[in-house]
């Protein structure tokens, strides 16, 4: 009995001697005149074309054949015309044999070619097998290609030796996070972190007037809201301690460019699942009032990944959620979700308009608008129900994890 890949190549011979006799007088009687040898129109010469569709080459010539004659676009309309039955055998015949071959070559090779992850794939792999959900890999890796519109595509995932070493590196990052090094697991610590944090982008716009500390609903009377007379001085109001009193923090303006509202008291020392809790609510500022508000605003909460040191925007950050803040009736919205090694979390006031108009002479006792009030975010962490953690007891399974202690002498 012949091996398979013979019996392959038979047939693709077969084939091609049955559409090469279909075709050629087609080809003869409607297109030779401008695509023979001499005349070469479109660089297209159909008496060398070899009508063999297992050619890439070949395919994709057969292919456009196939298309401008079923368009119509070819012959031209200048030129002698096939009828119905004459275009539709050798549509016919170009059909089956292109079909025929990408079937074969799907049942032979599969349809996508063996190809490496993407750096998406290999982050989410990474975090599956390690049981580490939040696990962040991609950033390290050089930014994928795409062909034919897509970036898993075999033909534009090539590997250099650059992929190499940085799917290496990234392999060494995933395996430093998953290794615990203690014999005991990291002390639970709890907080509770006002959005006004000293040292941070929220104080300094509540001193224009981007914002209001509110207490019982009411404006802070130890921090008046600023009108034409704006407040000044942020350490010194830091020194007062005018930003821990327990005020609620009130925004009127979204985030921006140059707006960051973060909560940078926590950072994150232990990779790990940490439980963040926070009570929101809205409201409608009418130059020094608090009104209810025109409806259920939102919040959004991210996770703010530090990078370099940590001063500054612009850090990568992903969306932890949206969060409903109902009018003058606070919410507590409980979250668990891994946070890396130097997180922290970040806050906008995302159902509010861009460029809230606060900046006049009257700062906020000019202004009339919506508002949405943060009064507290709690962050407990980090939580393991077991120790050692799950992803180094994948790679270790029930090995002691003991301290080293070295021997006297």
């Amino acid at each position: 009995m012949l091996h398979p890949k013979f019996l392959h190549i038979i047939a693709v011979l077969a084939i091609t001697s049955s559409i090469a006799r279909a075709q050629t007088p087609f080809f003869e009687k409607y297109c030779h005149a401008c695509h023979d040898t001499s005349s070469k129109r479109g660089g297209l010469d159909l008496t060398a074309l070899k009508l063999d569709a297992s050619n890439a080459e070949q395919f994709a010539h057969l292919l456009k054949i196939h298309d401008r004659i079923e368009s119509g676009e070819m012959p031209p309309k200048n030129k002698p015309r096939p009828s119905a039955d004459e275009k539709s055998m050798a549509l016919k015949t170009l059909h089956d044999v292109l079909v025929k071959n990408e079937r074969d070559k799907a049942a032979n090779d599969g349809r996508t070619r063996l190809r490496r992850l993407t750096r998406v794939e290999y982050e989410n792999t990474m975090r599956d097998l390690f049981d580490m959900p939040g696990l962040l890999l991609q950033g390290e890796l050089p930014a994928d290609g795409s062909a034919h519109g897509f970036d898993n595509n075999s033909d534009a995932l090539d590997i250099s030796h650059v992929n190499l070493a940085k799917y290496l590196e990234a392999a060494d990052h995933a395996l430093t996070m998953a290794i615990a090094t203690q014999p005991k697991p990291p002390s639970v610590t709890k907080q509770r972190i006002s959005l006004v944090n000293p040292h941070g982008f929220v104080a300094h716009v509540l001193l224009h007037g981007d914002g209001v500390l509110l207490k019982n609903k009411h404006p802070d009377p130890e921090f008046p809201p600023a009108g034409e007379h704006m407040h000044i001085d942020q350490g010194a109001h830091e020194c007062m301690g005018s930003f821990r009193n327990g005020s609620s923090v009130g925004l009127f303006r979204h985030e921006d460019e140059s707006f960051h509202p973060y909560f940078i008291e926590f950072v994150t020392i232990y990779p790990g699942n940490y439980r963040i809790r926070t009570s929101l609510w809205s409201f409608k500022w009418d130059k020094g009032k608090v009104l209810p508000a025109r409806g259920t605003e939102a919040a959004r909460l991210s996770i703010v990944q530090l990078t370099g040191d940590g001063r500054g925007g612009g850090h990568p950050s992903t969306v932890l959620g949206y969060y409903d803040a109902p009018s003058l009736n606070e919410k507590v919205h409980d979250i668990t979700t891994w946070l890396n090694k130097n997180a922290i979390v970040g806050f906008n006031a995302a159902s509010l308009a861009h460029g809230a108009n606060t900046r006049g002479k009257n700062r906020a006792m000019g202004f009339v608008g919506p508002g949405i009030a943060c009064d507290y975010l709690d962050i407990e962490g980090p939580l393991h129900d077991v120790w050692p953690p799950r992803a180094h007891q994948i790679l270790f399974g029930d090995l002691p994890l003991a301290e080293y202690k070295a021997k006297a002498g």
